[in-house]
């Protein structure tokens, strides 16, 4: 029972203010109060009765022997006695008196004052998500005094038939006192019961929405270190924003800047971004000390201590940045670089870079100066190709595809085909294809074959013949401002033909007459051979028998 009183009484402290600060309900508390200290006085002064009887038997001949069995029973009552009294105070003022006394100041307590930073966010937060155990808690605590009141109340109606059926004085008052102390009890259970249907009350009537308990927890944090952080951080970000855009003014107004990157131009450049940094911090913590907050001045302090450090690791990473932008570095700016096996040209070179491929739509890409520093660059040669293709070209693939280039990007090469079908690639797997640029000339070979009964004629009077029909049948058919050159010679003597090569040029405005061309070619050949009665042979397979 110790230990169940000495919680009783702790819990009445700390939650009995809070069932008398609503204004509407005023009189009901009021006199509820009243009622539970009256209780309270009278648990006092019962146990004052106590403290008096037990001290009185400790100087009586009874307690020779019992010191320490009465020494503990008196400690144990001036105790409660304590913890009533604080209750009695804390319950009719609405405060401790303990409250006026000024606490000393130890030492530095990092651990303390950390929690204290984060105590009032945790504690909200806490309290966001703790009011259905809290309910559910109170429901219990009352279950269990209803079932302890039950017990007070049988205990006492057996002590009361035990008087009133005992004859002996001693017994009787033995038996007397004892019920007394069962009725202590049952005021005391009453009490807590009383405390705790209260406390269940005001949880049940003050259920409150996601919505309001985040404007709270922000409250909470704004009201103490939280705010100090906020403007700490927006000091930083205003100044750092402001040196930003003002270096951009300077780059677009400067005549320094206008007449290109100069090596004093870079040099300013960086040591502006460097002043940028250091005078981004200084402000933060100059905003930290004018609002006194020594604990987020002094984490500061540590915090920027750690990445000077830290960062004495990265110095030879932060000297090739540095390179890079003074266009020391392996990188420079007017020189080209491979870039996912594209080549760019290098546009600016800063914080973030720029690479630039004009062949290309959108053919610029931002790279990080980190990203930059695992790229080599070598001068542009005269002449340099930038992509195999431009937008409108006709190519023909190594997968045997061919149509026009719609549109190429740095990602992804689309082409038209015949008949107006789109295939799509991306840029790797399209420069892997080695595409055949036809929009500035090409050459369509062809073979045709004559049986042997022509050889005499094969090598001089033959080729002539073909190639002059293949020029003015092209010239017929619309195709001669196409024609650069035709040629037609004699090629080899094949197993079953005399074969004849058709060598056939044209420029770039034949780019989409490619399969045309190459089909109207063997058309043209075979047109030949009907007119002059030459016999196009067939692939023969000669069998010889062995002799038996």
């Amino acid at each position: 029972m110790k230990k169940n009183q000495l919680f009783f009484l702790s819990f009445l402290v700390l939650a009995a203010p809070l069932f008398f600060s609503s204004a509407s309900a005023a009189q009901t508390d009021a006199q509820a109060t009243t009622e539970i200290l009256e209780t309270l006085v009278q648990s006092m002064n019962n146990l004052s009765r106590m403290i008096s009887a037990t001290r009185d038997v400790m100087k009586s001949p009874d307690g020779i022997g019992r010191e320490k069995e009465l020494q503990a029973r008196l400690d144990e009552f001036q105790t409660k006695l304590q913890v009533i009294e604080s209750s009695f105070e804390q319950l009719s003022a609405g405060i401790g008196l303990d409250a006026l006394q000024k606490k000393e100041e130890a030492g530095v307590n990092w651990n303390r004052e950390l929690t204290e930073f984060l105590a009032p966010i945790m504690t909200q937060v806490k309290k966001m998500t703790s009011r259905p155990r809290q309910i559910e808690a109170l429901r219990n605590e009352i279950a269990q005094y209803n079932s302890q009141l039950q017990m007070t109340q049988a205990a006492q109606k057996r002590l009361i038939s035990l008087v009133s059926q005992a004859g002996n004085p001693q017994l009787i008052e033995k038996l007397g006192k004892l019920t007394r102390s069962w009725e202590n009890q049952e005021n005391e259970l009453r009490a807590r019961m009383a405390v705790s249907e209260k406390a269940l009350e005001k949880a049940m009537g003050e259920k409150k929405s996601i919505v309001r308990s985040f404007q709270e927890l922000l409250e909470f944090f704004f009201q103490s270190r939280g705010r100090n952080l906020f403007l700490a951080f927006l000091a930083f970000v205003v100044i750092w924003s402001g040196l930003y855009y003002l270096h951009k003014l300077i780059f677009r107004l400067s005549p320094f800047h206008k007449k290109g990157r100069s090596f004093g131009v870079r040099v300013f450049d960086l040591f502006y971004r460097v002043f940028t940094v250091f005078i981004s911090a200084f402000v933060l913590l100059g905003t930290l000390y004018f609002l006194g907050d020594w604990l987020l001045l002094s984490l500061a302090i540590i915090f920027v201590m750690g990445i000077a450090w830290a960062s004495k690791q990265a110095l030879p990473r932060f000297w090739n940045q540095a390179a890079l932008m003074l266009n020391f570095g392996a990188v420079r700016e007017g020189e080209v670089v491979v870039y996912k096996g594209i080549p760019y040209e290098v546009a600016s070179i800063n914080m973030n870079s720029k690479l630039e491929n004009k062949a290309l739509e959108n053919g610029f890409v931002r790279l990080r100066i980190n990203d930059l520093m695992e790229l080599r660059s070598r001068p542009i040669t005269e002449n340099e190709p930038w992509f195999p293709s431009r937008t409108g070209e006709w190519v023909h693939l190594a997968d045997g595809t061919y149509g026009s280039v719609a549109a190429q990007t740095p990602e992804m090469v689309t082409l038209k085909l015949k008949g107006g079908a789109l295939k799509y690639y991306t840029t790797s797997e399209y420069l892997a294809q080695s595409p055949t640029n036809l929009s500035n000339g090409y050459r369509l070979t062809g073979v045709f074959g004559l049986d042997y009964q022509h050889q005499r004629i094969a090598t001089d009077e033959i080729p002539e013949i073909i190639q002059k029909s293949v020029t003015e049948a092209l010239e017929k058919t619309g195709h001669g401002p196409f024609v650069e050159r035709i040629r037609v010679e004699f090629k080899a003597a094949g197993a079953s033909s005399l074969d004849m090569a058709i060598l056939a040029e044209f420029n770039g405005k034949a780019g989409s007459k490619y399969w045309v061309l190459e089909r109207a070619i063997q058309k043209i050949c075979v047109d030949v051979c009907n007119q002059h009665n030459w016999v196009i042979p067939f692939q023969q397979v000669s069998v010889h028998m062995a002799g038996s």
